[in-house]
């Protein structure tokens, strides 16, 4: 598997709030996750970054096993377990520095959206929030992932269109992040785990609303199809987004599979 990173602050914010991690948790098992931070500056830097690390920390924690002679279970009940066991362990550790900090990080929280490939074997998401998985396939992208924000809520009662989603001015509005409820619950799914051929080639797209919410799916499909290179197609990706306003903090991970 190929993949590239990229996190830009964008063209109107002074502050990147988002981050992002590529991970081996152990050879053949490969953890890449996105956060978007939010509630105010300090805030959303401290609760995205405290998320990530606890989040991909306590995903080494929970798949390898207490005795290291035995084999690490790589199932696909014991993998959603983790994933699902290891964002609970993000939202408390976040929770906690909020509520430990007298008030100055009061209300921070963050997206989180995150890919586990066993190589050749299965592939898991989860998302909290409205950070985005995307597949990139046959000329064709599918998101993945269905946001957690007020505008989704909205679609799925049929009281907006799509089109009227897409330049909704409260569609920043998310519905369930990380740290800000006692409790988190995120979205697990399991996709093909066949990979791409060199006349097919397959990508999985992870990014931050910064990407999603400035450029359309089809130019993102249009950039990941047409550059020649992983790095190539981040970086033209983050420049679309920034030539297009650039309005918040952007984020991606690109993998090829």
């Amino acid at each position: 598997m190929k993949f590239y990173g990229k996190t830009d602050v964008g063209s109107c914010r002074t502050e990147n709030q988002d981050c992002f991690g590529i991970y081996e948790i152990i050879p053949g098992v490969t953890l890449l996750a996105v956060c978007d931070g939010m509630g105010g500056m300090a805030g959303g830097a401290t609760a995205s970054r405290l998320a990530l690390d606890t989040f991909a920390e306590n995903m080494r924690l929970h798949i390898l096993p207490d005795n290291p002679e035995d084999e690490p279970d790589l199932g696909s009940i014991g993998l959603r377990f983790a994933l699902n066991a290891s964002a609970s362990d993000a939202n408390r550790a976040v929770l906690k520095m909020a509520q430990d900090s007298d008030g100055k990080l009061e209300g921070m929280g963050t997206t989180l959206v995150a890919l586990l490939v066993v190589e050749n074997t299965l592939i898991l998401s989860l998302n909290i929030g409205d950070s985005r998985l995307y597949e990139i396939r046959n000329d064709r992208i599918e998101q993945l992932t269905k946001d957690h924000s007020y505008v989704q809520h909205l679609l799925d009662l049929g009281e907006i269109t799509y089109e009227e989603a897409q330049t909704s001015p409260i569609r920043n509005i998310i519905m369930r992040a990380v740290g800000i409820d006692d409790d988190v619950a995120g979205d697990v799914k399991s996709h093909d785990p066949s990979p791409g051929t060199e006349v097919a080639p397959r990508y999985m797209l992870l990014c931050s609303d910064g990407l999603s919410g400035v450029i359309s799916d089809e130019e993102i499909k249009n950039i990941v199809t047409t550059e020649n290179t992983i790095s190539k197609k981040v970086e033209r990706l983050v420049a679309a987004a920034n030539a297009a306003g650039g309005p918040d903090n952007i984020t991606v991970i690109l993998a090829e599979i």
